[in-house]
């Protein structure tokens, strides 16, 4: 069977993270969505997304034997996953593909849902308590600085832990990452590959090759790809009321209630700020922001913005990519053609 993993419907309430990725590129604890459906089915599995990510994420499509699988479910270990699969076969095209999806709701029946709410939030609420069946593959046992009791300590290949950090459980560090001296890092927390984390962090999720390397707190946030969080800068992740938290919602353009009580930020690819931001409870940035200044930034800061609290105004594309690429180059990326195109239809919305 050809295996092919689709962005679902509303993949808008997963701005700003999926503007430049599928939906099952984001990161849970023990891999991305996709990862965890590749070790799930013991082989390989493409990509079916919108039409300006294909160059960048292509389909496998076969004439025969290809099944789709929504990305906005993880895969379960009772077996209960066949109502997620769709089988297309003779000659079915993407686009009759595509428009039955804009049709066909697929069945939840006994299935393990990571999107209850279907928002970034979730990302947040569901990995908790997902596949901590996992031990920690370190000894915590004789280090009273790790503490695995209420989750796994997970530590990946290549990942430099300097002297002085404490790490609660579970945390999920990837390969290539680096924690600074003195780092408190509590748990449900993921740090994908390439990531230089110091400070204190709780209930994050960092996508990778982003830097939050200094003091200052950071809390119920998910920080994407290629970012820097400036030295003493924090954020809120409880109103002073104690209330629910609203959020910037892309596909009704308006706060909404998330449920949730604490939330913090939402930070989109290849965004920086500056030294001593403090950003409010359920902010969220767009893709390419830079943001400086003294105050409160505001809490909805659409993509390619340059400024703060004292005002906004356009981020020119032509810059942002020197710098793109001069970030990327950092960490032996290259910045391709087709990815400066992706970024380019994101600026033009």
């Amino acid at each position: 069977m050809n295996y092919i993993l689709y962005d679902p419907e509303d993949i808008e309430n997963f701005y700003p993270f999926t503007l430049t990725r599928p939906l099952c590129e984001m990161r849970v604890f023990g891999g991305t969505i996709k990862e965890h459906w590749e070790n799930y089915l013991g082989c390989s599995v493409s990509i079916l997304t919108r039409d300006y990510l294909i160059n960048l994420y292509p389909s496998n499509w076969k004439e025969n034997g290809n099944i789709l699988i929504n990305s906005k479910y993880l895969p379960t270990e009772d077996g209960s996953n066949d109502d997620l699969f769709q089988s297309f076969d003779n000659k079915v095209t993407l686009q009759v593909v595509q428009d039955h999806f804009s049709k066909h709701v697929f069945p939840k029946k006994d299935i393990k849902s990571l999107f209850s709410f279907q928002s970034n939030l979730d990302i947040i609420s569901q990995f908790q308590t997902y596949n901590f069946s996992t031990k920690s593959n370190i000894d915590c046992s004789k280090n009273p600085l790790l503490d695995d009791k209420d989750g796994p300590i997970v530590i990946e290949d290549n990942v430099t832990i300097m002297p002085g950090v404490t790490i609660k459980g579970p945390v999920h560090i990837c390969s290539g990452s680096t924690i600074k001296m003195g780092a408190k890092i509590y748990g449900p927390t993921v740090i994908g590959p390439h990531c230089k984390i110091g400070g204190e962090v709780s209930n994050c999720i960092f996508l990778g090759f982003s830097n939050k390397a200094h003091d200052g707190f950071l809390g119920h946030s998910i920080i994407g790809e290629w970012c820097n969080i400036g030295a003493g800068t924090s954020n809120s992740n409880l109103k002073n009321d104690y209330g629910n938290v609203k959020m910037w919602n892309y596909l009704s353009k308006k706060f909404k209630d998330s449920g949730q009580q604490f939330l913090g930020l939402f930070m989109g690819d290849h965004t920086k700020c500056a030294i001593n931001i403090s950003f409010n409870t359920g902010t969220t940035i767009g893709v390419n922001c830079n943001i400086f200044g003294v105050g409160f930034p505001r809490n909805f800061i659409p993509s390619f913005s340059w400024g703060g609290s004292q005002g906004l105004k356009q981020y020119d594309f032509n810059k942002a990519m020197i710098v793109a690429e001069r970030v990327m180059s950092r960490r032996d990326c290259q910045l391709t053609q087709d990815y400066v195109s992706m970024l380019k239809f994101i600026h033009d919305m």
